[in-house]
């Protein structure tokens, strides 16, 4: 069961960097993630990633002309996440079904 949740999904391209985790580094831009259909068309509807597939996405590339010239800077890791102060925690309560 475990296995067949690793090859469910499709494969996006990343169009901003993605965090993973707290306090990791994020994912670069360009980087193929395979997730859920769901997360692809949430990602794709947002602007933060493309359908790897998609043939009229691959139109526009960039060449690597000035590959040479220029170096990315590294993405700083995500801040480290920590609960909200006490006074700001309330209690949740479903609603009645």
């Amino acid at each position: 069961m475990a296995e067949a949740k690793k090859t469910d999904g499709t494969e996006v391209i990343t169009l901003i960097p993605v965090y993973p985790e707290a306090g990791k580094a994020p994912y670069p831009i360009g980087t193929k993630l395979r997730v859920a259909i769901e997360t692809a068309a949430f990602w794709k509807a947002r602007g933060i990633a493309r359908f790897a597939n998609d043939p009229r996405e691959n139109l526009a590339t960039v060449s690597a002309g000035i590959a040479d010239r220029v170096k990315h800077a590294p993405l700083p890791p995500a801040p480290v996440m920590t609960p909200p102060p006490a006074s700001m925690q309330q209690a949740f309560t479903p609603p009645a079904a």
